[in-house]
Formats: structure tokens, sequence, C-alpha cells
């Protein structure tokens, strides 16, 4: 696989391709303690869109429909139809979350001097967001929430920096604003998933209802 001349990000233009990713603990552990090794052994790969929904978004999501049942039942006994459509709900956004921001990462890639494609972009907008569906885990506990979200946000961020400079060849210069514009994108869409979500939790009488936790 052939990448840009930027080798800041330590890229090895030699290296082959692989067609197998790790399993989920071994790509988390990766993403968290090792991230510029670990987004280079993603660009090797050759993961289908479908095993990256089934086989990552799916189980990190279900952290976030667990906090939202607990919060909930914590606060309000929730019926069966109502965790149901809880779950239905949180899985929705995640994936439907997933591709509108692999979309935005794709369609400003050539803004930012990257190159365009959708599928280094889906990698990138499901792998960066880990960090985001590992921090739901704190979302029952009020003192721990706020800190672990806002951590969760910044190494976001810092994940989609060096996802976009290895997969989509953004230049170093460009990279952290290319970073910024996607995460500016992710809350507008993340404001506009929560509203969705608190009004049919309304609707359906589920109280404390969060589309992303």
């Amino acid at each position: 696989m052939a990448f840009s001349h930027d080798t800041s990000a330590g890229i090895d233009p030699s290296a082959p391709a692989t067609g197998a990713a790790p399993g989920l603990p071994g790509r988390v552990r990766g993403l968290l303690f090792n991230p510029t090794s670990e987004w280079q052994q993603v660009a090797r790969e050759s993961t289908a869109p479908g095993r990256l929904f089934t086989g990552y978004v799916m189980p990190l999501a279900a952290l976030a429909v667990l906090a939202a049942l607990l919060r909930s039942w914590l606060a309000t006994p929730v019926s069966v139809s109502g965790a149901l459509v809880m779950i239905a709900l949180t899985f929705s956004f995640a994936v439907i979350g997933v591709c509108v921001v692999a979309l935005i990462i794709n369609s400003m890639a050539s803004f930012f001097r990257g190159v365009h494609s959708h599928g280094h972009a889906l990698k990138v907008a499901t792998y960066a967001s880990t960090p985001l569906w590992l921090s739901c885990v704190f979302i029952p506990l009020p003192s721990l929430s706020l800190p672990a979200l806002f951590l969760g946000g910044v190494y976001h961020t810092y994940l989609l920096y060096l996802g976009l400079r290895v997969l989509m060849r953004s230049p170093r210069d460009r990279a952290l604003g290319y970073a910024t514009t996607v995460v500016l994108c992710s809350i507008l869409l993340g404001i506009v998933f929560t509203q969705v979500g608190a009004g049919l939790g309304a609707t359906i009488h589920v109280s404390h209802f969060r589309a992303f936790g």
C-alpha cells in the first residue's frame, strides 16, 4: 500500500498488506497504549465494513446500551418494551453516527490535502470512537462521568489526528484542523441524536435516555 511522503507518522511504505485485524481486546489495547503503531497496522488491513460494525462498533456500543439502561433503572424502573426501544435506538445511533462521520471525513479529504477513501474513512470513524464508547461505562456514576467523558473526547480527537494522517494521508500541518473539523461536526451530530433520543424517550416514557450513553 502506497503512502504519501510525509513520514512523520512513521509509515512504512513497503509494509505488506494483511487481511486480518486483531481481536477487539487487542485493537482496543493498541489504540489506547500504542496508537501510532496501531494506525499503521489498521492501514495495512483489508477489513470489510460489515466486520467493522459487527466485530467492533456493536460490541462497544453495547457499553453505551448497558450504561443507558443502568442510568434509567437507577432513576426510574424501565419497562421491558422501554428497554428494548432504548437498546434499538442506541445501536442505531451508533451505526448511523459512524457512517455519517465517515462520510464527513471522506468528503473533506481534499480540503485538508488528504486522499478520498471511504473504506479508510470508515476505519478512522470507527476506531477513533473507541475512547468515547469506553467512557460510557462511567455514565451511571455522576462523580466520574464528566471527567471520563471529557478525557474520552480529548483522546478521541488525538486518535482522529493520528488516523487522518495515516489513513487519509493528510499532512501534519493540515491533520489537526481536519480532526478539529470532524470533531465539531460530530458534536453537532451528537446534539441532533440526543434531541431525537430524548424526544423518543419522552414519547415512550423512558427517562434519562442518552443517545450515546
